[in-house]
């Protein structure tokens, strides 16, 4: 069950265990102290998988779970410095919870700037989002001892990927054609992906890894870095643009521009299959994270990646029915 809110709860905690949320902040205020700072001052940034916090000249990131990020950390530090990630003051674990602190960068979180920008600016913003990504994806050669072949929503073998699909199929009550097509997707894309280029993909290419100030000045949280497909990152950013918070298909420039850069960039012959593949498999995790709510406020096959899971199952392929023709 869900644990019960105070009236103080941040609303990224809200499904957290208060005790637990509580203990990641006191551990944050130490590291924030430690490093010249003071959490009071510093304001939560985005993110669920971690709580960030911003302001007095750095960035705290400490995850809510055992999670190490040295690994993480290696690759940052590794990075082509135009990819723009805060420079590491300091990386470690404590009492199991993996932590980054960083240089604060000024600059404004892009998915919270987004709504106020020209439809201009999205579509510039998106294209210079893919140009940082793509520097990590072209110094993959000097970066690749530094990630994993699965991790974020890339399921380590074929076998985990049919399960978090069975269980999506049961949430949703898919039919019988819906979960052939689903493994179809799935299947698909696990077949093909050794026969393309692996590159270092970012792994969670989302607006709100990325900082603004009149352009994308920086990439941030390489977490979820995997060696794949280039599929990867591009189904991300075709989604970041072209789907709305609510999961409804937009039209747009930023959108367009998704378009081509994913059309530009995808293998000639696999891509589809790629792309298609890591589309479902991106909401098959967004969905198991969903379902661990255990929120009743909403029907299940009206949350977000439900919505976006049976439109990728449909004849035309959701929102990336421009590609797949």
């Amino acid at each position: 069950m869900t644990p019960e809110r105070s009236a103080d709860t941040h609303p990224l905690d809200r499904y957290r265990d208060p005790s637990d949320a509580a203990r990641v902040r006191e551990l944050a205020a130490e590291l924030a102290a430690h490093f010249g700072g003071e959490l009071r001052r510093m304001r939560r940034a985005n993110g669920y998988s971690n709580a960030t916090w911003v302001g007095d000249g750095i960035a705290v990131r400490i995850a809510h779970t055992p999670v190490d990020m040295a690994r993480e950390g290696a690759l940052v530090r590794a990075l082509p410095r135009e990819v723009g990630h805060p420079e590491i003051l300091g990386e470690g674990t404590t009492e199991g919870h993996g932590w980054i602190v960083t240089k604060e960068v000024r600059g404004q979180n892009l998915h919270e700037a987004w709504p106020t920008l020209t439809p201009a600016e999205q579509q510039q913003s998106i294209r210079q989002l893919w140009t940082r990504a793509h520097i990590a994806h072209e110094a993959s050669p000097s970066l690749r001892t530094y990630v994993a072949s699965h991790g974020g929503f890339v399921p380590a073998t074929l076998g985990d990927a049919t399960a978090a699909a069975g269980r999506a199929a049961v949430a949703l009550g898919l039919s019988s054609a819906q979960q052939s097509r689903l493994h179809e997707i799935i299947e698909g894309c696990f077949r093909t992906a050794p026969f393309v280029e692996q590159c270092v993909n970012h792994g969670d290419l989302a607006l709100m890894n990325a900082l603004w100030d009149g352009e994308v000045i920086a990439l941030l949280d390489f977490e979820f870095a995997v060696l794949g497909p280039v599929e990867l990152d591009l189904c991300r950013l075709v989604c970041e643009a072209r789907v709305s918070e609510e999961g409804q298909h937009e039209d747009s420039e930023a959108g367009a521009a998704a378009l081509e850069i994913a059309a530009r960039h995808m293998d000639p012959i696999h891509g589809r299959a790629l792309i298609h593949g890591a589309a479902a498999l991106d909401q098959l995790r967004d969905l198991d994270i969903w379902l661990a709510h255990d929120s009743a406020e909403e029907r299940v096959e009206d949350w977000r990646p439900s919505r976006l899971l049976t439109d990728l199952l449909d004849a035309e392929g959701g929102y990336l029915a421009p590609l797949l023709r």
